[in-house]
């Protein structure tokens, strides 16, 4: 009985491996006889991936420049000059206290005098004044939770609030700048995409079709000699997969090839402003998952125009 049952399943496992087999020759004989057609069927998908890809490159690359190159956002707060240090003591305690701040540096007018003398170049000018004329300052780090518009709009707001705070000023016009920068690239990244998956699914849906109406004579003639359905349908699924396949290896190609030809000028528009910053592609994983996402489009635009086919046909 056993060996029956291991003779059935090797019989089973035979019979799948010839028909994977012969779904696999129909693909590459179909491409082989439409060899032009597919060619220009895989660089349009190809195409409809890169895009996308490299809107995600940019939106990458430029997060990781903001890190780099911009400093955080700070709040500036400005004392008022007769302010003692026991008041100076409770009102720091109190900016402390706010759980949007991370840190706070106290100068003092002593301290701010010099600072201004160093890098104004005013300091011959700044001696020849009875007193000092500039206030202690409070440099208020807010929190990364923080990091955001209308957050330290809020934080400006309390700090000025409270009482010796003469003036307080947001340091964030880069930020603004470079989060509303970032956030449109991620946008577009993200409208490209969708309609990216759109135009691969229509070109691989259409590639099919017209695979079916070539071969719709033999899918009739296997209808009635009792074909399954999944038997007519794998060549056309296996087609679709292996479009989206060679697609996508073929977009990350392309997409390498963007980020070796950008990196040299923003080498030099870098090296402008006094740093050093390379583009960088898309990581493994990166590439595996758009690779499988690319592959299961094709799969599933191959199985909905197949399927349409059939239950035409069949009715």
């Amino acid at each position: 009985m056993a060996i029956k049952k291991q003779s059935e399943k090797h019989v089973f496992f035979h019979r799948w491996c010839r028909q994977i087999n012969y779904a696999w020759r129909n693909v590459f004989n179909d491409i082989r006889q439409h060899l032009l057609a597919s060619i220009l069927t895989i660089i349009v998908i190809a195409i409809s991936i890169t895009l996308p890809t490299i809107c995600y490159l940019l939106w990458k690359n430029v997060n990781q420049a903001a890190h780099q190159w911009y400093p955080t956002p700070n709040l500036t707060a400005y004392l008022n000059k007769d302010i003692s240090p026991e008041q100076t003591a409770i009102l720091r305690a109190k900016i402390t206290a706010f759980p949007e701040v991370e840190k706070l540096t106290y100068l003092s007018r002593d301290e701010t005098l010099e600072e201004f003398q160093s890098w104004s170049g005013f300091s011959d000018a700044i001696e020849l004044l009875a007193q000092n004329p500039l206030p202690a300052v409070m440099i208020v780090i807010p929190t990364d939770d923080a990091k955001q518009t209308i957050i330290l709009h809020d934080l400006q707001k309390k700090i000025a609030a409270l009482a010796n705070v003469d003036d307080v000023r947001l340091d964030d016009s880069w930020f603004t700048r470079l989060t509303a920068l970032t956030g449109m690239v991620g946008t577009i990244a993200w409208t490209l995409s969708i309609l990216m998956i759109i135009a691969v699914s229509l070109v691989i849906g259409n590639s099919i079709r017209l695979m079916i109406f070539a071969r719709r004579q033999t899918i009739t003639v296997m209808q009635l000699i009792g074909a399954t359905e999944g038997f007519i349908l794998r060549p056309f699924l296996y087609s679709g997969m292996f479009h989206g396949l060679v697609s996508a290896i073929l977009a990350l190609v392309l997409s390498e090839i963007f980020i070796f030809r950008i990196d040299s000028i923003i080498l030099n528009v870098s090296s402008i402003f006094g740093t050093i910053f390379t583009m960088s592609g898309l990581s493994w994983d990166e590439s595996l998952f758009i690779i499988l996402l690319s592959t299961i489009l094709g799969w599933f635009s191959a199985w909905v125009a197949t399927k349409k086919y059939l239950r035409i046909t069949n009715k």
